[in-house]
């Protein structure tokens, strides 16, 4: 008897377990399309903020044009005029920064990587320029890096930027020791925050600590406005 209640007992709450099961409604896709449109609008601002279409063109017209090429001279004239009106640009000039052209001379076996192969449209297109402070022995390098030195989409690949510093760091040898060669002992880089491609970078010698023929210096890399610090490093140096 008591078997048998047990069962009327499962199939009664079986039945009115039933009865209040409520079908779940579908999922709204509104979400979604509000989520797509929110990333279409973010990437959108993200790229115009950062380049102009001749930028990220840049990368494919240019490839194995000659240097008399109308489009690739009006691309170096824009970038040219951009790195002239950088705000970064006026205040080294007010605070004492004489411009210099250190590699003005040198010949193609002293020439950097920066020289030679990054020296591309959508790369480095138009040479970096220095400014030097003879009390302080600091140096700064303005930079403009394009769309083909990226690692990760839009970001400057990290290889690139310890080039870059580098390339800086062995001008500051030069003047600081009056010397045309040197030997990179060693770099040591801290990377604080990712670097956007084509825009200019500044990178400036923060600290000159000399020793005989063994120089050691402070560096960091900041972005074009001069008001981030993007990566920061030493490097050792022998003359």
């Amino acid at each position: 008897m008591l078997r048998a209640a047990l069962k009327v007992g499962i199939r009664c709450y079986s039945n009115e377990t039933k009865r209040f099961v409520v079908r779940q409604p579908k999922s709204s896709n509104r979400g979604l399309l509000i989520g797509i449109f929110g990333a279409s609008f973010g990437l959108g601002w993200f790229v115009t903020q950062h380049m102009t279409f001749t930028d990220f063109m840049a990368k494919y017209m240019f490839d194995n044009v000659p240097e008399n090429d109308e489009g690739l001279l009006k691309y170096k004239a824009q970038l040219q005029h951009r790195l002239d009106n950088l705000k970064v640009v006026q205040q080294l000039k007010q605070v004492g920064y004489t411009e210099i052209f250190p590699k003005a001379q040198n010949n193609k076996a002293n020439k950097t990587l920066v020289d030679n192969t990054l020296m591309v449209p959508g790369g480095i297109a138009i040479a970096p320029r220095f400014f030097y402070d003879a009390k302080t022995k600091q140096t700064v390098g303005i930079y403009h890096l394009g769309m083909k030195l990226t690692g990760y989409p839009f970001l400057v690949h990290g290889g690139i930027l310890a080039t870059v510093m580098e390339d800086l760091m062995r001008v500051s040898v030069m003047l600081a020791k009056g010397v045309k060669s040197e030997k990179t002992k060693d770099l040591t880089l801290n990377y604080k925050f990712p670097t956007l491609a084509n825009q200019f970078v500044v990178v400036r010698i923060t600290q000159v600590e000399e020793n005989g023929r063994n120089i050691k210096l402070h560096a960091e890399l900041m972005d074009q406005s001069g008001d981030r610090t993007l990566v920061k490093g030493t490097g050792r140096f022998k003359c």
